[in-house]
């Protein structure tokens, strides 16, 4: 089943920032079934020690105003 996307954040990646559809859960924002970034910090989840991050600042409603 997929989820429906309400929300779109940028990522910042080895190859640059990259915008993404991301929905929410209880404690992670979710990009697809393995990408997942904790709300608190925007670091990815099991890989905190990477670069790769998920800007908090950077999100908004899909076709509306900032969360």
């Amino acid at each position: 089943m997929t989820m429906v996307k309400t929300h779109t954040g940028t990522v910042i990646t080895k190859d640059g920032p990259k915008v993404k559809k991301l929905h929410q859960t209880e404690r992670m924002w979710v990009v697809g079934k393995n990408e997942f970034y904790h709300k608190e910090t925007g670091r990815r989840h099991f890989a905190e020690n990477t670069r790769r991050r998920l800007l908090l600042e950077t999100i908004e409603a899909i076709g509306g105003s900032h969360d």
